[in-house]
């Protein structure tokens, strides 16, 4: 799978799969597709709209995590005060670093796309991004 294909996968509100995918599915499937990185687990009972629950998976996976600089391969995950309320995964574009994202859930409906960092992040309060 490629970047291409990655941006070819439909949103799919809680989707986990290359058929439909919701930020953290998109974001595991770059991970292993793009960055060769273990599977993380699907959370598939977690639903992107509840960001309580949202928040407790992010940080009990983060306790398998480092936070890092932003670079290919590491996971951002965007905070707004206490809650985490996006994931997206650091790619390269031709030299330079971009955010590789799908819908925020409860934001825009816009599929996947690429986003420059600075764009990504001016969008939240707090952008955390980790590796493993």
């Amino acid at each position: 799978m490629t970047l291409d294909d990655l941006l070819a996968v439909p949103y799919e509100e809680d989707g986990r799969s290359q058929h439909g995918a919701d930020c953290y599915g998109l974001t595991r499937l770059a991970r292993v597709h793009l960055f060769g990185k273990p599977w993380m687990p699907a959370y598939g009972e977690v639903s992107g709209s509840d960001k309580k629950a949202l928040t407790n998976a992010v940080r009990q996976e983060a306790a398998n995590f480092y936070e890092s600089r932003p670079h290919a391969g590491a996971i951002a995950a965007a905070w707004r005060g206490n809650l985490c309320t996006h994931i997206a995964i650091v790619v390269e574009v031709d030299g330079k670093p971009m955010i590789l994202e799908t819908n925020e859930p409860g934001g825009a409906d816009h599929g996947p796309r690429l986003v420059g960092l600075r764009p990504f992040e001016q969008r939240f309060l707090r952008v955390v991004y980790y590796d493993d």
